[in-house]
Parts: structure tokens; sequence; C-alpha cells
């Protein structure tokens, strides 16, 4: 037999050699896809996002947002709401006092209010 090798005619060797050939390219096609589908994730999350901004833009506002800064934050919103809860608190417990009061003299005198 002329062009065997190890009992394979150079035709089987130059197919096994093809398929080889396609199985590796095969292979390697399918991990670069899921390498960049994963580059893409990351830079979906590190990039920039559909409105042009940066990872840094965004952490940079919810800073803004998180930190004090003299009243256009959530933290000086959360900080007057308590502030003006406390205020309404004082107020209602003065009208108890007089409310009880009121009632408390109605009683003492016998008539009602």
């Amino acid at each position: 037999m002329v062009g065997t090798v190890a009992g394979v005619s150079e035709l089987s060797a130059a197919l096994i050699m093809i398929a080889a050939i396609l199985t590796s390219a095969t292979i390697i096609s399918v991990f670069a896809l899921k390498v960049y589908k994963v580059a893409k994730r990351i830079d979906g999350v590190l990039g920039v996002d559909k409105k042009g901004r940066t990872i840094s833009d965004r952490l940079a506002s919810v800073e803004y947002q998180l930190c004090p800064n003299g009243g256009s934050s959530m933290a000086d919103k959360i900080a007057s709401i308590e502030l003006q809860q406390t205020e309404v608190r004082s107020q209602m417990e003065s009208y108890r006092d007089v409310i009880a009061g009121l009632l408390k003299g109605s009683k003492s005198n016998g008539s009602v209010v």
C-alpha cells in the first residue's frame, strides 16, 4: 500500500486532519463567543449606560443623595421630615394637654363641653 501511515491511507489521514481542524476551530469559536458575552456583560456593568454615564458618575449621584449637602439630598430631606415630625408631635401633645385640661375642668364644674 502506497502512502499509508500505520494502516491509514493518505485520504483517510487527510479527512481525519480536516475533521480535527474543524473541531478545533469550532471549540475555539464557542470559547471566543463565551468570552465575548462575558466581556460585554462586564462592560455593561462597568462601562457606560444607556444615558452615557459611567459607573463613577452613577456612584457619585448615589453618594450625593446619601450625604447631607444643604437641603437637596435624601439625607437632608429625611432630617427635615424628622424635625417636622418632632414639631407635630410636640403640638399634638400640647393639644392633648389643653383638651385634657378642658375636660377635667368641665367635669369639676358639672357642665358638658
